[in-house]
């Protein structure tokens, strides 16, 4: 089933650069709320459109419906990560504030980064031997006032201390970065929980491995 929806994606992408504007629109954004019981999602879209650069989410937050129909649907996305990136250059980490609706930067200490870790390589920063599986990201210390954050885009796992009354700002897993999905549409609603577009096909780029063999 993931195979059909990203070779229809990837149809679909070819239709819109051709200027196709009959065939509707294809969306890719950061997930930072999934309503599992509404089946709604949420996300930054993302208006980079260069995919040789990184991604630059931006506001205002897109809202859809999933697919009605179950076989145009990839994976569910995770829920309640807010973290939107993280800058080891300038030291800062950006979050979305959903009670504000906007993006803070947040500055950190970097403690510690590093490149060059690939969970398909089963790096050990990032795998598990004991237990055969990835390990859980984001680590929050509170004793060291410390996170540990893991960007698979990047490669890079980056150890951030941040003041006390930063610290608190976020909790736990919100640290996190939520899924990169891919909506197509046709119908955008007024993008509210209350009238959100209507997605035909959904797709979760974050699980879904397009290098496994099916």
């Amino acid at each position: 089933m993931v195979s059909r929806i990203l070779l229809a994606f990837l149809a679909l992408a070819g239709l819109a650069l051709a200027g196709c504007g009959g065939y509707g629109t294809v969306e890719q954004g950061r997930v930072i709320h999934y309503d599992k019981d509404k089946k709604i999602v949420t996300f930054l879209p993302n208006n980079e459109d260069n995919p040789q650069k990184a991604p630059n989410y931006r506001l205002p937050v897109h809202v859809f419906a999933m697919p009605t129909d179950p076989g145009e649907m990839g994976r569910e996305p995770k829920s309640g990560q807010l973290r939107v990136n993280v800058d080891t250059e300038k030291k800062i980490i950006s979050m979305y504030n959903p009670e504000k609706n906007v993006i803070e930067d947040i500055p950190f200490e970097l403690v510690e980064n590093t490149p060059g870790v690939e969970l398909r390589r089963r790096h050990p920063l990032v795998w598990d031997p004991a237990t055969r599986r990835a390990r859980p990201f984001p680590q929050v210390n509170a004793e060291k006032k410390t996170v540990t954050v893991y960007s698979a885009r990047q490669s890079q796992v980056t150890v951030l201390k941040l003041s006390d009354a930063d610290f608190t700002r976020y909790k736990g897993d919100q640290w996190g970065a939520g899924d990169e999905v891919r909506i197509y549409y046709k119908e955008a609603g007024k993008m509210t929980a209350e009238s959100p577009g209507k997605s035909l096909r959904f797709m979760n780029v974050t699980q879904t491995d397009i290098m496994r063999r099916r």
